[in-house]
C-alpha cells in the first residue's frame, strides 16, 4: 500500500507541474529560446533548501532574488512567478512531512485490566497494546523491564516496541503508570532503524507473554520482597551461573532443568551446538532497609519448544 504522504506528494507534483505550464502559458513571452527549461530550472531553484541539524533552510529562493533576478531581462516576471511556485512547493512538503508525523505520532492512552503481577494475563495486555498502535503482524520487543513486589503489586512495567503501520517502520514506547498504558509512537528515520537493526530485538514476545500466562508468575518466584523479570533470546542457557537456578515452562508445569535433560537437548542439537532458546530469568530481591534491596536468588525459566506454536 502506497503510504499517505507518497500520494499526496504524487498530488502537489501534478498541480505544481500544471501551474507552471499555466505561468509559461499565460504570463511568459514564448520567443525566448529554451524558456520552458529556464523556467522549470527557476522552480527547482525555488525549491532548494539545506538542512541544518533540525532546521531546514529554502536557500535556493535567496540565490535567485541576490544572483539571478537581477541579471534577468526578458521574461523576468514568468521567472520570478515561477521561482515563488518552487518556494510555495517547498513550503507544501514541509507541511505534508509534518501533517503524517502528527497523524502518526503522539501518545495513547489505554485502560490496564489489573495492575498486578500475578493476576495480569500479559498475552491479552500484549495483544491489547499491539491493537492500539494497529500494527500490522506482530510486534519487536527491546528493553523489557517488569518489576514487581510479594503482593504482585507491578512497580515498572515497560518496553520498546517497533512495528510496521501502512508499511513504514514505527517506533514505540510501552509504559504502565496509574493502571493505564501510555504509548509513545515515533515514525523510525532510516538511520534511526539502521542503528536499531544492530539490536538484539526479541521478534516473538507472545512467545514470552504466553509462557508467564501458562502457570502464573506467582507459581514462579520464591519468597522475596521485589522481582525483576527480563526476556532473552539466546542460543546458550547460562548453566555455568553460580547461585543460579534453572527450570523448564512446559504445558505439564514448570519443572526443574536437570543436568540429564541439558545434556539430552545438547546431544539432540546440530554440531553438538545448544538449542536456540527463550528464556526468562527472574531476579528475587529481599529489603535490607531504609528503601535498599539484596540479590537473593537468580532463576532462568528456560520455554519449553512445545509452547512456540
Amino acid at each position: 500500500m502506497m503510504q499517505i504522504e507518497s500520494i499526496l506528494s504524487w498530488g502537489m507534483s501534478a498541480v505544481f507541474f500544471l501551474l507552471l505550464v499555466l505561468i509559461y502559458i499565460k504570463k511568459a513571452d514564448r520567443e525566448e529560446r529554451f524558456l520552458g527549461w529556464k523556467m522549470v530550472g527557476c522552480f527547482f531553484l525555488g525549491t532548494f533548501s539545506l538542512r541544518l541539524k533540525s532546521w531546514i533552510l529554502p536557500v535556493g529562493i535567496g540565490v535567485f532574488l541576490i544572483f539571478f533576478l537581477p541579471k534577468i531581462i526578458t521574461n523576468k516576471q514568468a521567472k520570478k512567478w515561477a521561482a515563488s511556485l518552487g518556494v510555495v512547493s517547498f513550503a507544501s512538503s514541509l507541511i505534508i512531512s509534518h501533517s503524517v508525523e502528527a497523524y502518526y505520532e503522539g501518545m495513547i492512552h489505554i485502560k490496564a485490566s489489573v495492575a498486578n503481577a500475578y493476576e495480569m494475563n500479559f498475552f491479552k495486555e500484549y495483544e491489547k497494546v499491539k491493537a492500539a498502535l494497529d500494527a500490522d503482524g506482530e510486534l519487536a520487543i527491546n528493553n523489557v523491564e517488569l518489576s514487581f513486589e510479594k503482593d504482585g503489586k507491578i512497580t515498572q512495567f515497560n518496553y520498546e516496541a517497533n512495528y510496521m503501520r501502512d508499511d513504514r517502520n514505527m517506533s514505540a514506547w510501552i509504559t504502565l503508570l496509574d493502571g493505564k498504558y501510555q504509548l509513545v509512537t515515533h515514525i523510525q528515520k532510516d538511520e534511526t532503524k539502521m542503528m536499531m537493526d544492530h539490536q538484539n530485538y526479541i521478534s516473538s514476545p507472545s512467545i514470552y507473554f504466553q509462557a508467564l500466562d501458562l502457570h502464573g508468575l506467582k507459581k514462579m518466584v520464591p519468597k522475596g520482597d521485589l522481582y525483576y523479570v527480563n526476556f532473552t533470546n539466546s542460543d546458550e542457557v547460562p548453566f555455568d551461573i553460580e547461585d543460579g537456578s534453572f527450570w523448564d515452562i512446559e504445558k505439564a508445569g514448570v519443572q526443574k532443568h536437570t543436568e540429564a535433560a541439558a545434556t539430552e537437548e545438547n546431544t539432540n542439537s546440530e554440531d553438538n551446538n545448544p538449542l536456540f532458546s527463550y528464556q526468562i530469568s527472574i531476579n528475587t530481591m529481599n529489603a535490607m532497609g531504609a528503601g535498599s534491596y539484596e540479590s537473593d536468588k537468580q532463576q532462568y525459566f528456560v520455554i519449553s519448544p512445545e509452547l512456540y506454536n
